[in-house]
């Protein structure tokens, strides 16, 4: 589906444009159908790599001997130090990402954020009775995250993922709204950068809601998932 413009400038939402048209005369609706999965997307592929980023480092930390998570640990302090979301922005100001540098940049400036969570249960997850005589085995730790460790951290792993997603969903939308990111990337957040110059009309009605509701209504949803999940991994827990 092609995103093209037409003479109907500013037609306010009817028969032929459900949700109206913007300034150059494409149809809001096509926007739309055609923002949501590149933001989706975003989001999702995106907490996929901080998740994984995230993990690895816990990973080191743990079984990686006292140097190497000395080291793993003094660069994560660092990063929750720095202002990430000002970094965020000066990177983006200077690059214009695309949709893939989007989803690496906000990768890397988000995955120090779940390490120390990851940490904590990897410990008390390698200290558990079966991974301990597995260990005893001969198995090393490649076959016990295969076969041990992945199951039982997979509520964590979904809790993150869930978290990831919302917070690259809301920084992908921020960084569009400021109009920091390649202008071919339509995104919830640059269409409503766009809705901007309207203002001062009545066109703000058609051109900034659609996408505001349907980011808040994702945000809303997420944040319901997440709290679900931790409820049932909490619940889990007080079983065992």
């Amino acid at each position: 589906m092609t995103y093209h413009t037409s003479r109907d400038v500013l037609v306010a939402p009817g028969r032929s444009h459900w949700l109206g048209t913007n300034e150059i005369g494409q149809d809001v609706l096509t926007g739309l159908i055609l923002a949501t999965p590149t933001t989706l997307a975003l989001a999702m592929l995106t907490a996929l790599f901080a998740v994984a980023l995230a993990l690895l480092a816990a990973s080191l930390v743990v079984f990686g001997g006292g140097i190497l998570a000395g080291l793993v640990l003094r660069v994560v302090d660092i990063l929750q130090v720095v202002p990430t979301m000002l970094l965020l922005l000066f990177i983006a100001a200077l690059a214009n990402p695309g949709f893939m540098t989007m989803v690496f940049l906000l990768a890397l400036t988000g995955w120090s954020d779940d390490v120390r969570v990851a940490v904590t249960v990897l410990r008390r997850e390698a200290r558990r009775e079966n991974i301990q005589y597995t260990r005893a085995m001969g198995a090393g730790w490649l076959y016990c995250w295969r076969w041990h460790l992945f199951a039982a951290l997979q509520p964590v792993i979904g809790a993150l993922l869930v978290q990831n997603i919302r917070q690259a969903a809301l920084k992908s939308a921020g960084l569009g709204f400021l109009g920091l990111t390649d202008p071919r990337l339509i995104t919830w957040g640059s269409m409503m950068q766009s809705a901007m110059d309207q203002l001062y009309t009545r066109a703000w009605t058609w051109l900034l809601l659609p996408p505001a509701i349907l980011l808040s209504m994702f945000l809303h949803a997420t944040l319901r998932l997440g709290e679900r999940r931790l409820r049932h991994h909490t619940g889990l827990e007080k079983v065992l």
